[in-house]
């Protein structure tokens, strides 16, 4: 029998429709979620718990907001885009939440809860079983680094990895925060890469293969193909496969699709369809000697 595979979303109205059912759920329900195994070759394209103040993360939200009467509440990145590609049955990894206001009111609300600072100058609890991380949203990493210019909160739609992250859920509005062009990549699963410098390169690869796997990509655009291709003249496949195991306990990421990639890598001189091509065509073969 073949495998269900959920569906994008259709509208911003379809994406809000699946965060407000995720958010009646009164705790993070902890299951491994089914993987989906992209056809990429032939598909390429140009193109600490509280019970206070709530038992669940939309009331959790909700004394956020109040504590920032002249600031906005914003959830940001991962669950969005999970709810965006998949649906509820996504998600399952730490909710982020970007705060535009009196960060220092946030701090103290924060402590007062048991909320624990972390290296980035974010801070992390959990609430309802979920891990939630609270930042600032003019001190995040790639705009303390310089890397981006902070003119509101928009700005934080160039800072992410992957389109498909960048985007953000004024919680007090229900208003999304997202890139004009943000709907039709998710529509078309076109998986694209917005910026590449990170504090974390090789955690930050392991999550773009892992995307290809777990989100279904059917297309890359040439940016991210040249920047998985040359990430493997940065790391092994053993250290990718040593690295995702630390992280999430096992492994999805396959060598075929790595080495795929290194004789994309071999032969960039190529112009890129035609470099996919020649890639894709060696691995071919290689199956069919085995």
């Amino acid at each position: 029998m073949a495998q269900h595979k959920p569906q994008p979303i259709q509208s911003l109205v379809n994406l809000k429709n699946r965060l407000d059912y995720f958010f009646k759920k009164p705790s993070r329900d902890l299951k491994k979620r089914s993987i989906l195994t992209p056809d990429l070759f032939d598909t390429f394209s140009t193109e600490t718990t509280i019970d206070s103040p709530g038992k669940n993360i939309a009331e959790f939200l909700n004394f956020m907001t109040d504590v920032l009467p002249d600031g906005d509440v914003y959830l940001f990145g991962g669950l969005l885009r999970d709810m965006a590609l998949i649906g509820k049955s996504g998600f399952n990894s730490d909710i982020d939440i970007v705060v535009e206001g009196n960060w220092y009111n946030c701090i103290s609300y924060l402590e007062s809860l048991g909320a624990q600072k972390n290296k980035f100058g974010g801070y992390r609890l959990e609430v309802a079983k979920w891990p939630v991380d609270i930042w600032n949203a003019e001190e995040t990493w790639a705009i303390k680094q310089g890397l981006v210019s902070y003119n509101g909160i928009g700005s934080l739609t160039e800072t992410t990895v992957l389109n498909w992250d960048a985007i953000l859920m004024n919680w007090r509005t229900k208003n999304f925060v997202c890139q004009s062009n943000y709907l039709e990549s998710i529509k078309s699963r076109v998986l694209d890469i917005v910026l590449e410098e990170n504090p974390n390169p090789l955690g930050m690869l392991v999550r773009v293969l892992r995307h290809l796997y777990l989100k279904d990509a059917t297309k890359i655009t040439p940016s991210a193909a040249i920047y998985l291709a040359n990430c493997t003249e940065h790391f092994t496949f053993d250290e990718i496969r040593n690295s995702e195991n630390q992280s999430y306990g096992y492994s999805l990421i396959k060598q075929d699709i790595y080495r795929f990639f290194e004789y994309l890598k071999a032969n960039e001189d190529l112009e890129i369809r035609h470099g996919f091509s020649v890639a894709s065509d060696i691995l071919k073969k290689e199956y069919e000697l085995h």
